[in-house]
C-alpha cells in the first residue's frame, strides 16, 4: 500500500470492538443489547460528540460479528418515502444462521447516523418512518447522533436503548497514536504527540487527521511543528469564520483561523469567492485575491481525501486572499450560504422533475438517464408543443405536471 493511497483515519479504522479507543462502558452496553436475541429496547440510540468512535463501533461490531451494514447518514435525503424505501427491505427478514458469532452471515444491520440531522420539508416524515421500522423491524436497528436532547427526537428516545459515548481521554489518543507513528514509521515527540491530543478535545478523528498532516510529508514531528495547532472550536459558524476571515491582520492570523475552525472547506472555499468583491473595491486588489483563491482551489483539488499534508499549501493560498490589503478592510454584509449551494437549493424540484421524466424515458426506450436528457428530451418538447394531445404521454406515463415542466421548460 502506497503512503498516501488512504487517510490514516480509514486506514486505522477499527476492524474489531477491543479496537475502539475509549468509552468501554458504552462499548459494553452496546454489544450486550446487539448480542441479545429478546431486545428490552427494539433499537439502540448511541450519542455523544463527534469523532468518538459511534460509527467506528458499529462498523468494528458489523465486521466481528458478521452483519451487514445497510446505512443512512446526514448527506441521505431521510424523507418517509426514502426512509422506506432503504430501510423496509433491509429489515424484513432475518438470516436462517442469525446471530451466532460465527464467520457466517448474520443478516442485516440498519445503521442510521445523524439522525439529529433530520430537518426541513425534504425530510418530513423521517421520524415517524423511522418509528414504524423500528417498530416492525426484524433485525437490529441502530442510531446515532451528536446532540439526542432535541425535541424531533423525543419519540425515537423512548423505542431506543440509550447508550450515551463521551470524549476520549488524553492518554489514550495519546497511546493511539504513537502506535500509528510506529506503524508509519514517523519519528515524534512525546510532547507533539500531546499537543495533538490535548488539542483534539477528546475527537480521536480530529487527532489522527492532524498527526497525518503533521508529519506525512517529512516523517517527523517536533513539538515545534505543532505551533500551527490551535484549540479546535467546532461551534464557530460560517458567518464568524468569514467575518474573522476577511478582517485578519495577515496572511498568519487568516492561516491560523482555518487551521481550528470546522467548517467545510469546499463550502468556505466558494463563500470566499463570492464575497471577494464585497472585500475589496479596487479592481487590482479584487483580482490578486482571485488569483490567490484560483491556487487554493488547486490545492484543493491535489488535496481529494488523501493528500491531507498538502493542507497546509490550501491554507496559505487561502489566507493570502484575505490579506491583500489588511488596512482597506470595512465590514460588510457577507454571502452566506455560498451562492452556488443556494441556487441548488432553488432549482432541485425543477432538476427533480426532469430527473423523473429521464427516467420514464430510460425505461421505455432503455437509454440512461443521461442519454435521455440530451437525445430524447428536446425532441419530445418540440412534439408536445405540437401535439398536446400526443400518445406519447400515454407512452411515457407522463403526468400533466410533467408534460407541463416539458412545454414550458426554456434550458436543462
Amino acid at each position: 500500500m502506497q503512503r498516501n493511497e488512504l487517510l490514516w483515519v480509514e486506514k486505522y479504522r477499527p476492524k474489531k470492538i477491543q479496537d475502539v479507543v475509549g468509552n468501554e462502558e458504552a462499548k459494553e452496553l452496546f454489544v450486550e443489547w446487539l448480542k441479545n436475541k429478546r431486545h428490552t429496547k427494539k433499537a439502540v440510540l448511541l450519542y455523544g460528540p463527534p469523532g468518538v468512535g459511534k460509527t467506528a463501533l458499529v462498523n468494528a461490531a458489523a465486521n466481528e460479528f458478521g452483519f451487514t451494514i445497510i446505512e443512512m447518514n446526514a448527506s441521505d435525503t431521510r424523507s418517509e418515502k426514502a426512509v422506506n424505501a432503504v430501510a423496509k427491505p433491509a429489515t424484513s427478514y432475518v438470516a436462517l444462521d442469525n446471530f451466532s458469532g460465527s464467520t457466517k452471515s448474520s443478516g442485516n444491520l440498519l445503521f442510521l447516523d445523524e439522525v439529529d440531522g433530520i430537518a426541513g420539508n425534504e425530510d418530513r416524515g423521517g421520524v415517524a418512518a423511522i418509528l414504524k421500522i423500528v417498530e416492525e423491524s426484524l433485525v437490529p436497528v441502530i442510531l446515532a447522533a451528536n446532540d439526542p436532547n432535541i425535541d424531533k427526537l423525543r419519540p425515537l428516545k423512548k423505542v431506543c436503548l440509550l447508550v450515551r459515548f463521551q470524549q476520549v481521554r488524553i492518554p489514550l489518543i495519546i497511546a493511539l497514536l504513537q502506535k500509528i507513528c510506529l506503524l508509519e514509521h514517523v519519528h515524534a515527540e512525546f510532547e507533539a504527540l500531546e499537543r495533538i491530543a490535548q488539542n483534539s478535545r477528546g475527537d480521536v478523528r480530529s487527532a489522527i487527521n492532524d498527526l497525518q498532516s503533521l508529519s506525512e510529508t517529512n516523517r517527523t514531528l517536533t513539538l515545534q511543528d505543532t505551533v500551527v495547532l490551535t484549540s479546535r472550536n467546532k461551534d464557530v459558524s460560517m458567518d464568524e469564520t468569514l467575518r474573522g476571515f476577511f478582517s485578519a491582520k495577515s496572511v498568519a492570523e487568516a492561516s491560523s483561523l482555518l487551521s481550528y475552525s470546522s467548517v467545510d472547506y469546499d463550502d468556505f472555499l466558494l463563500s470566499v469567492s463570492d464575497n471577494l468583491p464585497r472585500r475589496y473595491m479596487d479592481p487590482g486588489e479584487l483580482a490578486a485575491a482571485y488569483d490567490f483563491v484560483s491556487q487554493a482551489d488547486v490545492f484543493r483539488g491535489r488535496i481529494g481525501t488523501e493528500n491531507w499534508h498538502l493542507l497546509k499549501y490550501f491554507y496559505n493560498a487561502l489566507a493570502k486572499a484575505a490579506a491583500v490589503n489588511p488596512q482597506s478592510y470595512k465590514p460588510f454584509e457577507f454571502i452566506s450560504p455560498p451562492i452556488r449551494v443556494m441556487t441548488l437549493f432553488w432549482t432541485k424540484s425543477r432538476r427533480s422533475m426532469l430527473d423523473a421524466i429521464c427516467s420514464k424515458i430510460g425505461v421505455q426506450c432503455h437509454v440512461s438517464k443521461e442519454t435521455a436528457k440530451e437525445d430524447f428530451v428536446p425532441y419530445i418538447k418540440e412534439i408536445l408543443i405540437k401535439q398536446k394531445k400526443s400518445p406519447l404521454i400515454a407512452y411515457f406515463k407522463f403526468t400533466p405536471e410533467e408534460v407541463d415542466f416539458l412545454i414550458k421548460m426554456s434550458r436543462f
